[in-house]
């Protein structure tokens, strides 16, 4: 019983995290404060996550939060797409049809797009290549390893579109403090687990790399 409750909070304690910053930005209908680049980071490396699990199957209990977090951040992201479509429309005061939504893919920004079309396409794109070369790959194990090491490397600069955005704005109105310092607790926490685990060094340095990207964070919110 105690092991399944761990379990559970393990899977969705991180998710819970980005429920008050998902509520002011639902309750505001601003999502200006807070960088969509976190959802892309997140959604990047627990995709590459679960490909890693199929040829190096380790506890569950990571896969299913895993899985959790990329529904957590499609929501996400599909509420700040939602906000930011009624903004462009208001603003343009015309209707984007469905040929105009297929060709901002290419014509907009990266990871700017004004409708969730584009954001779900590339996704796609994303989840279909990896599928086929880690189907290509599934009896090498130097792949998952690598496979392994590109999602940590990834989730390792989950603050900084953050971090950039606020310096950028000078300003944090928006930002979530409970996400700030759930992420910043949640990296101390992990960096001390792989030190006293003897982890690799590459761990520990990402994950010193995160707690210094969340020190930063919150100076900037004491600040602006």
């Amino acid at each position: 019983m105690f092991a399944t409750l761990t379990s559970l909070v393990f899977i969705f304690a991180p998710v819970a995290a980005y429920i008050p910053q998902y509520r002011d930005i639902q309750r505001t209908s601003n999502c200006d404060g807070f960088s969509s680049k976190v959802c892309l980071i997140l959604l990047l490396s627990n995709i590459l996550r679960c490909f890693f699990w199929l040829g190096k199957q380790f506890d569950n209990t990571l896969l299913y939060q895993s899985i959790i977090m990329i529904i957590a951040q499609i929501i996400m992201l599909h509420l700040c797409v939602s906000i930011k479509s009624k903004d462009s429309l208001m603003n343009r005061s015309k209707k984007i049809n469905r040929q105009q939504i297929s060709s901002s893919f290419f014509e907009q920004p990266f990871w700017e797009w004004d409708s969730f079309f584009p954001y779900v396409l590339f996704l796609a794109i994303y989840t279909f290549t990896f599928f086929v070369i880690s189907y290509v790959f599934l009896f090498t194990p130097s792949y998952f390893e690598l496979l392994g090491g590109l999602s940590l490397a990834i989730e390792a600069t989950l603050g900084l579109p953050q971090l950039l955005q606020n310096y950028n704005k000078k300003s944090t109105k928006g930002l979530s403090a409970v996400l700030i310092i759930s992420w910043f607790v949640g990296d101390l926490f992990k960096t001390l687990y792989f030190y006293y685990t003897s982890a690799p060094l590459q761990f520990i340095m990402c994950g010193l790399f995160q707690i210094l990207v969340d020190t930063a964070i919150t100076y900037q919110m004491l600040t602006y």
